[in-house]
């Protein structure tokens, strides 16, 4: 079962992503702001499901905290805020825009996501392993 870290200040919000992930077959933690996220994530969470606005911390920073933390964890920021877009720097697998449009849509982004950040780890190992081999190769040659 996957766990994931909800973090949104607005608790229909968060009702709602909670019941939603709970049936989609979700372990599902809630946190009221950024300072009780960052004070809760650890590694067994496999998805951070964050607000862009936040009281305390704001979103953006708690998922950039939490990336330098925990390179494995797949990211989803949320935001009614349309230049959330353009946020490519923090490393996001994915962004939900609010209000959501469907809760399928919800489910679905997160889901996709989740492959999009295995896909991301996969090319990783690949390219570590290809590197090796150059290396073994170059060394055999000389």
């Amino acid at each position: 079962m996957r766990r994931v870290l909800v973090v949104d200040d607005d608790e229909s919000v968060r009702r709602l992503v909670n019941q939603v992930l709970l049936n989609a077959g979700y372990e599902v933690v809630l946190a009221v702001d950024g300072r009780e996220a960052l004070a809760m994530i650890d590694a067994s969470f496999d998805v951070l499901l964050c607000d862009k606005s936040l009281p305390f911390v704001p979103g953006t920073s708690v998922v950039l905290e939490a990336r330098a933390r925990f390179p494995k964890l797949t990211t989803v920021l949320m935001t009614a805020s349309p230049e959330a877009l353009s946020l490519t720097s923090l490393g996001l697998d994915g962004y939900l825009a609010k209000p959501f449009r469907s809760t399928a849509l919800l489910v679905h982004t997160l889901q996709a996501a989740l492959d999009r950040h295995a896909q991301a780890e996969k090319r990783q190992a690949i390219e570590a392993q290809l590197q090796g081999a150059v290396a073994q190769l170059t060394r055999r040659d000389r």
